[in-house]
């Protein structure tokens, strides 16, 4: 009431204060960050460890092992996944989700400081291990640039000059380049000139490794100075590495052109490549600096390219791959066109109700708080993205329930004929209290949500943030900005004579009041009807489907495929080749970006890492929109067996969580890897036996061929050749061998030995290859015991230091993760583990149950909260029970909208549904303190409970109505649709259990007794 008066008796002050909110606002949402996803802490770092030469195995053993057990003793640590290829330790190390984003920086210092302290016990030529706590940052912009015709060489300059540019641009933090070809300057070395020459590869690689390392001469100090000694001698260009004096064992120098040919090339194998539109490409992603607006960043990017296009040359092209600035301006201008919308929705079901003018004035306040609340939200870093601003939808229909309540007790008491001043001040006085616990109830629902330390919580926190903000904000200017516009337009009114006291009079006041005193007087048949209703939605409930994440509908999809392990990367190339082939061939398909070896950076927050690997390629389709998507999609699924039968492709729809390899996945524990394969194989038997599933898949995939020449340390040791002479020796003749760097600029190229015939293209040339040593050629079979061909497993992975196989797979297109999983979850689990070996559901079943976990376990908190406040509103028990007792049948409407919309029950409709349970609580608090008013005024419990529920009829509608018709928006968002069913269907039927079963369970509480 002090706020009302204060507001109405200083008008100046009040309405320069609702001037400066306007303006704010505008200003406020020109300003506010604005981003695509909202944000959340990836509590995950990766340590990566080469150990070149080493096989899966010897790298699990001799660096994985060592480094997990150091890293296991961190406090926060949840788990460890590490995967050990040849040559290469990876460690996902991830942290508690209760460990606060705050405190990460200082758990990655400890993590950094672990894996320091035992890089003395790693092999000696094991190099040291890096600590990546950024692979998870979100450059949000990707471009590519290509062109036919034009050089790798050409590309990476050009790449790097744009690059250049790009940092120049405003709040642009980081340019990421991909796909850049590594040059080299080869050495083609002839055997026959070495031999004639007396020139060893040792010869060549000492002099060689020696020449362009960077050497420190200190200083020299006159009199007065101290001058920097710089010894010189570095490679300049090609003819002066050729013109590089080689000395033999006998002491003779040769120049090194004499033995070989030198040429500028590229490092093969290529670890990573790029193309766009089946041409050569670099790309460059680009983030933004934390807090900016990516939309204003974005539009500065396309600004500065549209720049640097001018000075390309003919037939080089920039691609806009992906655009989060883009995307957040769609997302942004949606969001003020659902504004609108919903104001203009408002104002006409108020205008239906109580007239125009009287619906503008309750419409106002919709804007105001709006507005306020971006200011808000812009103070405190809150940024516009899909989360807030699906927040800010749901509130419009929520806003204005505290407003539709002070305005109509204010047009109903004037209507009594009670001065305009006094009916506003006795509507605040009465509607404040109650109106302030409702929203404190209706946000306390949300808490939970808030307050949950998954990533999913995170994900959703601004939820929590922007309803709180918005529905305070609601009920200030309902005791301020709406009674003031009431003082200033609304005249008083006079009651006319003969005009009844009883305002609730008419044909459907007069049914509705005859309908209550029925469901009153056979309450306990209306309870049953209501306990019926109840059991039929639980039996409906079975034909619900139920999903984790929902995806989302873009003009975009990926593919991630692999050829088999083992395979190389150039033959990964063609096939890749085919696909972009077959997908160029769909009329629905626009442009195809596709990657080898590894995925591209992270442009997308929830984007999938793969690499670097040779039998890895990655594919961005671009379609006109959601719906060419979808028919591209499923004649991919329906045709890639027939087309690439011994290709693992698995298309992808971009989702708001991180990706998982499989959405089902059982993992399997133990040490022996073939009892470990032999319970996988089993358990993808199950899964392929069920026709829901597909893309079913060992996490390991295939085992690869190895060719092994056992060493003869006696035939070795007699002809004077160690077992490093012959590893070189199959290098120089395969890949080439790096002894070198060659500078230029602040480029480095690897020097690199190679054989002058190039690739050996079959086995049996490596089976009668001569293995160089000192100034002899000696053949392989003169050293070896023999040579054979064998199977090993490229990929070890372990689970919190257990090694671990999984078998993986998807459901079918139309089926929900939850009925793949009903369909084999009691065969999986059935199967007979050896002892010392155990089993877990990992992927989509396990975040689920953490993320629901995580909410649920501070839902207490706020449901006692929430009966507290309730006792302290009512001064009873008797009244908070029956609001208690009333939301379960909230979940009535909520499963009859999902199954007759077909919408999935997932995790956002499990958000909504707890929002819905404060909008019943603030719904049910205010009739039950009309009921408390009219008994204090003396009328009976009957009475009051029918005088309470008729006078509340009309607002309880137009607070459901709006709020129902504020979430139509949301209805075909394809993260927020299911949440709108759930809260407008959901809604709708809460409506008719304030109305009519609040006043049953009242007389059943009460023992009302009604005469026949």
């Amino acid at each position: 009431m002090n706020l009302t008066k204060f507001s109405i008796e200083n008008k100046p002050f009040t309405w320069f204060v609702l001037a400066l909110v306007i303006l704010g606002g505008v200003i406020a949402y020109q300003k506010i960050g604005k981003l695509e996803d909202a944000p959340f802490t990836i509590k995950q770092a990766v340590v990566l460890t080469t150990y070149p030469g080493a096989s899966a195995e010897e790298v699990e053993q001799q660096v994985t092992d060592k480094l997990e057990e150091a890293i296991q003793a961190m406090d926060g640590l949840d788990y460890l996944d590490s995967d050990s290829r040849h040559g290469v330790s990876r460690i996902l190390v991830v942290l508690k989700k209760i460990v606060h984003g705050d405190n990460i920086p200082q758990m990655w210092d400890m993590l950094r400081r672990k894996v320091g302290d035992v890089q003395s016990q790693l092999p000696a030529n094991a190099n040291t291990s890096i600590v990546n706590d950024d692979f998870a940052d979100v450059l949000g912009l990707f471009y590519g640039i290509y062109g036919e015709g034009f050089t790798y060489r050409e590309l990476n300059d050009y790449a790097d000059d744009i690059k250049k540019e790009l940092l120049k641009v405003n709040n642009v933090a980081k340019v990421s380049l991909f796909g850049k070809a590594q040059e080299s300057i080869d050495l083609k070395l002839s055997y026959s000139a070495m031999n004639q020459l007396g020139v060893s590869l040792e010869n060549v690689m000492l002099a060689l490794n020696q020449q362009n390392k960077l050497v420190n001469a200190g200083f020299v100090n006159t009199h007065e100075q101290r001058l920097r000694v710089k010894i010189g001698g570095d490679f300049n260009d090609t003819e002066e590495i050729g013109n590089f004096l080689v000395t033999t064992s006998k002491g003779n120098q040769i120049k090194l052109k004499e033995i070989c040919a030198i040429e500028e090339g590229y490092v093969t194998p290529y670890t990573s490549k790029m193309k766009i539109q089946g041409i050569p490409a670099v790309g460059f992603a680009i983030s933004a600096s934390s807090g900016a607006n990516v939309v204003e960043v974005g539009e500065d990017v396309r600004a500065q390219l549209e720049m640097i296009k001018e000075n390309l040359p003919a037939g080089l092209f920039i691609k806009n791959i992906y655009d989060q600035g883009n995307e957040s301006k769609v997302a942004n201008d949606g969001f003020v066109f659902n504004l609108i919308a919903s104001v203009g929705t408002v104002v006409l079901i108020l205008l239906f109700f109580i007239g125009l003018k009287n619906g503008i004035l309750v419409g106002s306040g919709l804007v105001f708080s709006i507005l306020a609340t971006i200011i808000i939200m812009w103070s405190f870093g809150i940024n516009m993205e899909r989360v807030s601003l699906a927040a800010l939808i749901i509130a419009m229909g929520m806003l204005v329930d505290n407003s539709i309540v002070v305005i109509e007790s204010i047009l109903m008491k004037m209507k009594m004929g009670i001065p305009k001043k006094q009916a506003i001040m006795e509507a605040a006085t009465a509607s404040a209290w109650p109106l302030l616990g409702a929203t404190i109830i209706a946000i306390l629902t949300f808490l939970p949500i808030r307050i949950s330390p998954d990533s999913t919580g995170e994900y959703l926190s601004s939820l929590f943030s922007v309803l709180a903000i918005s529905l305070s904000l609601s009920w200030v200017f309902a005791l301020t900005q709406s009674a003031l516009v009431c003082d200033v337009f609304l005249k008083d009114e006079k009651k006319k004579e003969g005009e009844s006291d009883d305002l609730f009079q008419g044909k459907f006041y007069d049914k509705f009041r005859s309908f209550l005193k029925l469901g009153i007087q056979y309450k306990y048949i209306s309870l049953g009807i209501f306990l019926g209703l109840f059991a039929f939605s639980l039996f409906t409930a079975k034909y619900m489907s139920i999903v984790f994440m929902p995806e989302l509908e873009k003009n975009l999809f990926k593919i991630n495929a692999f050829t088999p392990e083992g395979t190389r990367i150039e033959y990964t190339e063609e096939q890749a080749d085919k696909i972009y082939d077959w997908l160029m061939e769909q009329e629905e398909v626009k442009e195809v970006t596709m990657t080898l070896g590894n995925t591209p950076p992270r442009y997308f927050l929830a984007s999938s890492a793969y690499g670097p690997q040779s039998n890895v390629m990655h594919f961005i389709i671009e379609c006109e929109d959601f719906e060419n998507v979808d028919r591209v999609f499923s004649r991919l699924e329906e045709e890639k067996y027939s087309n690439w039968p011994d290709i693992f492709i698995r298309p992808e729809l971009y989702s708001v969580m991180s990706p998982l390899d499989g959405k089902v996945e059982a993992r399997f524990m133990g040490n022996d890897i073939q009892v470990l394969d032999s319970l996988v194989n089993e358990a993808m038997l199950i899964m392929r036996e069920s026709d829901l599933s597909r893309h079913v898949h060992s996490s390991w995939f295939n085992m690869a061929p190895v060719w092994t020449a056992e060493y003869s340390n006696n035939k070795a040791g007699r002809a004077g050749v160690t077992r490093a002479e012959i590893a070189n020796s199959f290098r120089v003749m395969s890949e080439g061998l790096p002894v070198g760097t060659y500078r230029e600029d602040n480029e480095l190229m690897p020097i690199v030995l190679k054989l002058d015939e190039g690739e050996i293209p079959n086995i049996e040339k490596v089976e009668n290859m001569k293995v160089i040593s000192g100034e002899k050629n000696v053949p392989l079979p003169q050293l070896t015991n023999g040579m054979s061909l064998g199977y090993e497993y490229p990929l070890i992975q372990t689970y919190n230091r257990h090694r671990a196989l999984s078998a993986l797979c998807d459901p079918i297109e139309g089926v929900t993760t939850a009925e793949l999983q009903k369909d084999i979850v009691s065969k999986i689990e059935a199967m007979e583990l050896p002892e010392g070996y155990t089993f877990m559901w990992d992927a989509e079943k396990k975040n689920q149950k953490e993320a629901v976990d995580a909410i649920v376990t501070f839902f207490p908190l706020a449901f006692l909260l929430i009966i507290a406040i309730l006792i302290a509103l009512f001064g009873n028990y008797k009244q908070p029970l029956i609001v208690i007792v009333l939301l379960p049948f909230s979940l009535i409407g909520v499963i009859f909208g999902l199954v007759g919309l077909g919408k999935a029950f997932d995790f956002m409709s499990f958000i909504g549904w707890i929002g819905l349970l404060g909008m019943v609580i603030k719904n049910v608090i205010v009739l039950l303190d009309e009921v408390n008013i009219q008994r204090k005024e003396g009328r009976s419990h009957l009475d009051a409970i029918i005088y309470s529920t008729i006078s509340r009829t009309r607002p309880v509608l137009m607070a459901a109505i709006t709020t129902m018709f504020g979430m139509i928006p949301l209805i075909p968002d394809s993260v927020f649709g299911a949440m709108s069913v759930t809260i407008i269907f959901g809604l709708g039927f809460a409506t008719f259990l304030t109305l009519i079963a609040v006043p049953v369970f009242y007389a059943i509480f009460y023992n009302i007794k009604l005469d026949k």
